[in-house]
């Protein structure tokens, strides 16, 4: 890349940046704080990792990079606060909407074009609201399509710079597995999709893409005996949750145009329209992203698909879609005659056809998490019950925005678990006997839950957000 080319890319870098800064407020500003208790979840992970950190932080089937990030940076800056990570998601939001624009480059060869994609890709809902949430698939996303977007680029050095953004995102999220997969596959077949590189080149790239996998597997096998443990769990959990859809298979498929139907309305008409040969460079990525999708379905087939929404493990395709959309419709304003007229008109209607019509009619993104409440308590039970422990109400998955909000997930005993494969004892907030127990068994100095006959009996609480109280254990309680 030439001097000049560069700093094109660092100007053009900045304004995405901006664009993605501003989406991001805007859409905090409509009160979204998070997708599902996932994202809870999540910042309670790191911030366990930030105060011991480990190899595998979750010792489960989570992947590690996501929990090393955000915890790595919570403990380098010694702040394990909600607010903070979600600074830390923020952030990443910002430097994701500059990888795709990385990647809009490589596939779009004018410049212009590839900002139009890339400013794009910043603003549909998934990635709008995937910018500030505490959850990967962002980052993961925007590594995954800058990854294959190499395959367009005949620089060995880039390749391999897209093997390791590869390898980063299968330790962040299953969903980029069969994309490498794809990426190794496309590089020695002969389908002539890819631009040529060198056999030394393709090799080192395809030993880097690959060792993602291959390392997640071996630990697998040498920490729980099983190479394909993580796969083993996902499904037993799924299981225990009796979630057996016949229908499950065809799930990321409907997910894929039912969610971002304005993109699917535009890049339909442009493709229509234009038939253009300048999208050439696009294929080799369409073609891995179509294995990820179909190696999903699969899996959901079988059981051993994620449980959450289906499209944040779409969000590379759209993120792709975007960049051909800007690309096409750029390409569209100058070409001669009608078709100019058709295209500005795509770019106009679009999004409200999409949006006024085709939402209503099919479309549909899912219910977001709001648990200001819990998170507001947290907070407050840290700084009123810091000696602890606390009993903690597991009511639904909302405890986990209790335990994020506080900052110090330690602080906190769950009163009972959640995990349907293990369904344990009921809840002891059921009556006073029963949460005496508890407090015994736990030596909880203070309690925190929703006001129940069981609590109220104590009095005043500490402080209240919502259903939620926070109250020193009696002294008559043992």
């Amino acid at each position: 890349m030439s001097a000049e080319s560069r700093a094109g890319f660092l100007r053009d870098g900045v304004l995405v940046m901006l664009a993605k800064a501003l989406v991001g407020a805007g859409v905090w500003a409509t009160g979204f704080r998070a997708v599902s208790d996932d994202d809870f979840a999540r910042v309670v992970l790191s911030q366990t990792w930030a105060a011991h950190p480990k190899l595998d932080p979750t010792g489960t089937s989570w992947l590690p990079l996501p929990f090393w990030w955000c915890g790595g940076a919570m403990r380098a800056f010694g702040d394990t606060s909600l607010a903070f990570a979600r600074g830390v998601a923020f952030f990443l939001g910002l430097a994701s909407a500059v990888l795709v624009l990385a990647a809009a480059r490589l596939l779009v060869r004018d410049r212009k074009a590839a900002m139009l994609g890339a400013l794009l890709a910043c603003a549909f809902p998934w990635s709008a609201r995937l910018g500030v949430a505490t959850v990967p698939e962002l980052p993961t996303a925007a590594l995954s399509l800058f990854g294959v977007a190499t395959l367009a680029s005949s620089s060995a050095r880039l390749r391999v710079g897209g093997a390791a953004a590869l390898l980063a995102a299968c330790w962040s999220r299953y969903e980029p597995w069969p994309l490498a997969a794809a990426f190794v596959a496309l590089q020695f077949l002969p389908l002539r999709l890819t631009a040529p590189v060198s056999l030394r080149g393709r090799s080192l790239a395809s030993l880097v893409a690959a060792f993602g996998p291959a390392a997640w597997i071996a630990h697998n096998a040498m920490a729980h005996g099983d190479p394909l443990h993580f796969l083993a769990r996902v499904s037993a959990y799924k299981r225990a949750l009796g979630a057996d859809d016949p229908w499950a298979m065809v799930g990321y498929p409907l997910a894929l145009v039912r969610e971002e139907p304005e993109l699917w309305l535009a890049a339909a008409a442009c493709a229509v329209l234009l038939r253009s040969r300048s999208f050439r460079r696009l294929r080799a990525p369409a073609l891995a992203l179509f294995a990820m999708v179909f190696a999903l379905s699969l899996a959901a087939a079988r059981g051993g698909a994620p449980t959450h929404h289906n499209g944040r493990a779409l969000l590379a395709v759209w993120l792709l879609l975007a960049v051909y959309v800007g690309a096409a419709l750029a390409e569209g304003f100058t070409v001669p005659g009608w078709r100019r007229v058709a295209v500005a008109a795509v770019a106009v209607l679009s999004l409200p056809v999409g949006a006024l019509v085709l939402r209503p009619w099919y479309a549909r993104l899912d219910a977001m998490s709001d648990r200001t409440a819990e998170t507001r308590i947290g907070a407050r039970a840290r700084e009123l019950a810091a000696a602890g422990p606390v009993l903690l109400e597991v009511r639904d998955f909302g405890f986990f925005a209790v335990q994020a909000g506080s900052g110090r997930p330690d602080l906190f005993v769950l009163d009972r678990t959640l995990d349907p494969r293990d369904p344990g004892a009921g809840s002891s907030f059921r009556d006073p006997e029963a949460l005496r127990l508890r407090i015994a068994e736990t030596g909880a100095r203070y309690v925190l839950g929703a006001a129940a006959p069981t609590t109220l009996a104590w009095g005043e609480p500490l402080a209240a957000s919502g259903l939620w109280g926070l109250w020193t254990v009696p002294p008559q309680s043992p």
